[in-house]
């Protein structure tokens, strides 16, 4: 039978690691638990009866929201027309609204969206209402082809 040997030192390595590991339980990473989690469906919503034949196209937008700092990212797909431009309007679900901020947008009918922004405590309060969407403007339909609004993500 073969004897364990301790290495000098090593009860107090264990210790410290030990105590270090219970402590990260604590302290942890700073932001993760203020960290705020938004997604949106995007999908058709036309403005009259007009334009729904025109409109094609879906897609999923994810808002992580930290620090002051709102970060949004998605994709889009099958839209009638190349996107020409996108924005997060302001307005609660179902409703039209201004114009809050401009997001980078793919110039094609697939592709990618995305912005980050620093909000002040109304714009935050905005967010925190799911008054935020995103919308996809595209040549066809320049009043804006699919949108989805910013809901939170509960755990």
């Amino acid at each position: 039978m073969m004897a364990l040997r301790r290495q000098p030192g090593a009860g107090s390595m264990v210790r410290a690691l030990a105590v270090g590991g219970v402590l990260g339980l604590f302290v942890g990473t700073p932001h993760a638990q203020d960290e705020e989690q938004f997604r949106g469906r995007l999908s058709v919503l036309p403005v009259d009866f007009a334009t729904a034949p025109t409109m094609s196209g879906s897609g999923e937008a994810h808002a992580t929201f930290a620090d002051g700092t709102l970060v949004v990212t998605g994709r889009f797909e099958g839209l009638s027309s190349r996107a020409t431009v996108a924005h997060l309007h302001r307005a609660p679900p179902a409703r039209r609204g201004p114009v809050a901020f401009t997001l980078e947008v793919t110039s094609d009918v697939s592709g990618v969206v995305g912005g980050t922004f620093e909000l002040n405590a109304s714009e935050t309060r905005t967010l925190r209402e799911s008054g935020y969407y995103v919308q996809i403007h595209t040549e066809t339909n320049d009043a804006g082809e699919i949108r989805g609004w910013l809901l939170p993500r509960r755990p």
